[in-house]
């Protein structure tokens, strides 16, 4: 299934991300998604200021819009 980011989430804003595993079967309100990561802290994340890169991340569904046909 396919999601939009929402603004100040994770992932870069307006960028499709795949959920990868729904874990609401087991109780929880979130999932595992994979999508467009934007490096804002270089310190901590070893990456170049600014880089994007596909990364994997356990989120919250209401971080995310639910694509339409997705």
């Amino acid at each position: 299934m396919l999601y939009i980011a929402k603004p100040d989430t994770w992932f870069k804003s307006g960028t499709v991300v795949t959920l990868i595993d729904d874990y609401r079967k087991d109780g929880w309100t979130c999932g595992l998604f994979e999508g467009t990561r934007v490096c804002l802290n270089p310190g901590s994340e070893s990456h170049p200021l600014g880089e994007e890169r596909i990364d994997q991340e356990i989120c919250s569904f209401d971080e995310f819009e639910e694509l339409k046909n997705g």
